[in-house]
């Protein structure tokens, strides 16, 4: 077993004692329908409430770094906060769930295999709901982030066919991304 193995299965752990849903987004789940590229940490979504989240971080025990009430406060303002294995210094992002769309990602999750992370397979953000989330990022940051850009535009290429259009135009639409979804498509080769 690898250290970033060893460091997830005990975030999972402690996120299964908890009974919390959750799933990979970020750069790791990008890379699975996208181009592939380095990352320094792991996002995940997860679908806490205020206990479930302090069963969490009780369950994680002395191997992980985290600050209990940064933690707290990040989930009363819906920001993300991190978590730390020690002995690695694997930093576990996470990103909890507040809104409706957030919702719609933990119900639509795929369980794939990602050898890296676990023997067993994860939960892993769906590829439509990727393309939503990057394209969020994209526009809360000015829309100058090239690297959220060519994973929108990779993951497309990638997965293409096999995306469900009518999910991706009804979000982007919610959420006022059409536009942005809509220049990503005509930028995507093939």
């Amino acid at each position: 077993m690898t250290g970033l193995q060893e460091a997830f299965q005990g975030v999972r752990g402690a996120l299964h004692a908890a009974g919390v849903e959750y799933a990979i987004g970020g750069s790791w789940a990008s890379t699975t329908y996208g181009e592939p590229r380095q990352t320094n940490d792991i996002d995940l979504i997860a679908g806490f409430h205020r206990e479930s989240l302090l069963q969490f971080l009780h369950a994680l025990g002395d191997g992980y770094y985290f600050d209990e009430e940064t933690a707290l406060q990040a989930f009363r303002l819906s920001r993300p906060f991190n978590v730390i294995h020690r002995a690695f210094s694997f930093k576990f992002d996470f990103f909890p769930i507040h809104d409706e769309h957030g919702r719609s990602e933990l119900q639509r999750v795929r369980h794939l295999q990602v050898s890296a992370l676990d023997e067993q397979p994860v939960p892993v953000v769906s590829p439509e709901d990727m393309i939503i989330a990057k394209l969020r990022w994209f526009r809360a940051g000015r829309e100058v982030s090239s690297q959220q850009w060519r994973d929108i535009v990779g993951i497309l290429r990638l997965e293409g066919p096999r995306l469900d259009q009518a999910y991706l135009e009804e979000w982007t639409r919610r959420l006022q991304l059409a536009d942005l979804l809509e220049r990503a498509r005509r930028e995507t080769p093939g």
